[in-house]
């Protein structure tokens, strides 16, 4: 009855025509016998039965037939596809074994970017083989454990209900990947094939874990291919040389210029209604900006095809000088200020940023949309941010990979999250059966996770592995909600023996920096222990002392160990970004900063990426070379202002700015005393970038500018945030520096440091002893 009223409203609005078909002709109207609640619904499908567009007596497979040719555009935007068929020939030849040739490779590792077309060249290559063949997708990452993945694929290619997932999860398996391989021998003797997709959890540069390897020995040869690992990550030779037998690797390469014009012609055609107001310029501006990714030149078209002004496409793509990566940050931030208005879609972005892949009728469940959720997605799917897979589920595009967090999170929409994620747990999934009973059980276990609930639902508590607290604890982590993820790492670190050597060592990397943040010094040493042990992790270690040294104010020594943590780790480019980013920060936090040496890290930085955080560490640095030179015994360059106007210039022009420029400026102005400018920058700050951190240095300036007003108003925020359910999570982790804060109020509303007890009960006397002296220091 509610999907009726809700179709006769859009019938009503000519946001559709509606298609009635009819299996039979009994009358459909409403009499005294029935439900009085029936009756609006009934008359509004007796205006619309008008519309009838069938002929008498349609049979249900004809129904069928008919209601998918029309729903189904709605839910999946197909397009023109991009034949690749050099990369077709290279990878037949590619698995044929040379001594065999009857038979091929069982496994093959398919590596590049993400939106280079890499399922797509599966699947038709596939056609060749097993032309009704279907491919089963599976995701993998660092964290996942192989019991897990025995009942994903348990479930998504054989539609394993419940209780048989729960027979599998409690079975005695003595070598579990060789069960995996199992059941992809199963799923080939069934005509089909299996895809591990390497999805993120945060970051997708972390090899997959040693057990896939005997995965792939497991398998025989055959006629055919039996699994496909799709990664950003090109075969490293020491995995190639474990699978030399079983495991042959395929580069899928960006697309050259020429057919990507040709291409975007294509797509022009099926997208814009009005094809010939695109300039050849424009078609050439579109081509560079995509980098060769065909995934995002179909989004950049797509979006730009229903731009009524076509002067607009200039906020839609970067300049031509400008990187891919640019490219992606500009357009991901037009497309979400398309979004500034629909709640609908901001939270479902922000549900399936968490719960992903996720079906549509929990989506439509959880974020209960005023409009259709087909609409909802709809706009989604048509702005490139959310994709629905071969599936039928939904996930978010790569294109969001890092961006979702800083552009469009609102405090009030975390706040609904949460609730979100608990009514999400509580609920029990209506539909079943369909072959996705797994994806929902863990759907419910990260809900449970994430939203910090220890009341899991009978149903789903028996399946709750090593590999859920490791997977949530990082996701947590990343969130800055501190005190959950080192809570539920430290479960996932005292199981750590589940894992095999690499993703071991990555729980090890993130309880080591969960436990260091919520000052569990003694548990972050045990961690740096274990990678000291080791040689190809002493570099890892070493970054981990000098980020121990760093929490604990300890910044001379946190120095030296990020010098020898850069030593030790050359030819990693992304431990120096976070070395170089770390010492920087070390550096100018020393009594006597050495700037010549924070410059020369900066600008290595720069030369191996430029990025928001790059630019930003080589404008502070500059900074406080100009102001604080001189007062610690540093020459000062007699161009110091050039320096730092021109490196702050290039943070402002950055695409990915967010409230980096705002910080600078704020500091900038705390360096002339102008404590009231300080305080609109870093407002506006806020308002670029949400985070608790920048909420924290707000009431470090609010206290430290002296002012009576300024410091009561600090007091009163910091009192009301501590009883703020919204900053709860992150409360302990930073509660020396809430706490110095607050002393720092006190002293400036002349209000006795005791009352510090009161506000920070957590600590100990000799911490609130250490913060009361370091603010009596204080000018």
């Amino acid at each position: 009855m509610k999907e009726i009223l809700q179709a006769r409203d859009l019938v009503r609005y000519g946001i559709i025509r509606p298609v009635i078909l009819r299996l039979d002709d009994f009358p459909i109207t409403w009499n005294d016998t029935l439900d009085r609640d029936a009756k609006p619904a009934l008359d509004a499908l007796k205006v619309m039965l008008d519309f009838r567009t069938s002929s008498t007596n349609v049979t249900v497979s004809q129904a069928i037939d008919l209601v998918q040719r029309v729903a189904e555009p709605l839910l999946k935007s197909d397009h023109p596809r991009l034949p690749r068929h050099d990369l077709l020939q290279t990878m037949r030849g590619v698995i044929q074994k040379e001594k065999d040739r009857f038979s091929v490779f069982p496994a093959i590792w398919v590596s590049g970017f993400n939106g280079v077309g890499r399922e797509t060249l599966i699947r038709e290559f596939n056609r060749n083989f097993a032309p009704n063949g279907r491919g089963i997708g599976i995701e993998v990452n660092e964290a996942s454990l192989p019991r897990q993945t025995l009942l994903r694929i348990e479930s998504e290619a054989f539609g394993s209900d419940t209780e048989r997932l729960h027979q599998l999860n409690d079975a005695r398996i003595e070598n579990e990947p060789a069960a995996v391989a199992d059941a992809i021998e199963r799923v080939f003797a069934a005509g089909n094939y299996i895809i591990f997709r390497h999805s993120r959890i945060v970051e997708e540069n972390v090899e997959l874990p040693e057990w896939l390897d005997d995965v792939v020995n497991a398998l025989s040869p055959a006629t055919r291919p039996k699994l496909f690992i799709i990664s950003q990550l090109p075969l490293s030779l020491e995995r190639r040389t474990r699978c030399r037998d079983s495991l042959v690797a395929q580069r899928v390469n960006t697309v050259d210029e020429h057919q990507m014009v040709q291409f975007c012609y294509q797509l022009i055609g099926h997208f814009d209604n009005h094809p010939t107001r695109w300039a050849e310029d424009d078609v050439a501006r579109v081509v560079h900006a995509s980098g060769g990714t065909i995934g995002f030149l179909v989004a950049l078209v797509r979006a730009a095809a229903w731009i009524e002004d076509f002067d607009q496409i200039d906020r839609l793509i970067a300049a031509d000088k400008e990187t891919m990566a640019a490219s992606i940050t500009l357009y991901v931030r037009w497309a979400f200020s398309q979004l500034r208005d629909l709640d609908d879609e901001q939270r479902t972005l922000l549900f399936l940023n968490d719960i992903s892949p996720c079906d549509i009728s929990d989506l439509e469940r959880v974020i209960v949309p005023k409009r259709p959720i087909l609409r909802v997605l709809g706009k989604l799917l048509e702005l490139g941010l959310v994709e629905r897979g071969d599936d039928g589920l939904y996930r978010l595009t790569p294109l969001l990979a890092h961006r979702l967090s800083r552009d469009l999170i609102r405090p009030d929409l975390l706040l609904w999250l949460r609730g979100a994620l608990l009514q999400f747990l509580k609920k029990p999934a209506e539909v079943e059966g369909d072959g996705h009973e797994y994806i929902r059980i863990e759907s419910r276990i990260q809900a449970a996770m994430l939203a910090e609930s220890e009341d899991l639902p009978n149903s789903v508590v028996h399946f709750v592995s090593a590999a859920h607290w490791f997977q949530a604890g990082i996701r947590l982590y990343h969130a800055r909600r501190r005190e959950p993820a080192y809570r539920i790492l430290k479960k996932a670190f005292e199981r750590r023996a589940d894992f095999s050597s690499t993703s071991r060592t990555e729980l090890i990397r993130y309880f080591c920096l969960s436990a260091t943040r919520n000052r569990k010094y003694q548990e972050a040493q045990q961690c740096i222990s274990l990678l000291d042990g080791v040689y190809h992790t002493k570099g890892m270690a070493t970054f981990l002392r000098g980020d121990l040294l760093e929490y604990q104010r300890q910044y001379v020594d946190a120095v030296k160990e990020y010098e020898r943590a850069l030593d030790l780790n050359r030819g990693k480019e992304r431990r120096l970004e976070r070395t170089y980013r770390a010492i920087i920060h070390c550096i100018l936090r020393t009594p006597r900063p050495h700037f010549g040496s924070a410059e020369r890290y900066a600008q290595d930085w720069l030369r191996l990426r430029k990025t928001v955080f790059s630019l930003m560490a080589l404008a502070r640095v500059y900074l406080h070379w100009k102001y604080r030179g001189y007062h610690a015994d540093r020459e000062v360059p007699s161009n110091i202002d050039e320096l730092y106007g021109s490196a702050l210039a290039d943070l402002e022009a950055h695409p990915g700015v967010g409230s980096a420029y705002f910080e600078i400026r704020a500091e900038e102005a705390e360096f002339e005393g102008d404590f009231n400018g300080a305080l609109d920058y870093m407002n506006k700050a806020i308002e670029a970038d949400p985070r608790f951190e920048l909420r924290i240095e707000r009431w470090r300036l609010m206290a430290k500018s002296g002012g009576r007003e300024l410091g009561e108003k600090a007091l009163r925020e910091l009192q009301d945030a501590r009883s703020n359910p919204e900053y709860k999570s992150n409360w302990i982790p930073f509660l020396t520096l809430l706490a110095e804060n607050f002393a720092l109020a006190l002293k400036a509303t002349n209000l006795p440091l005791g009352s510090l007890n009161t506000f920070a009960p957590e600590l100990s006397d000799g911490e609130i002893g250490q913060i009361i002296a370091r603010v009596n220091r204080r000018r």
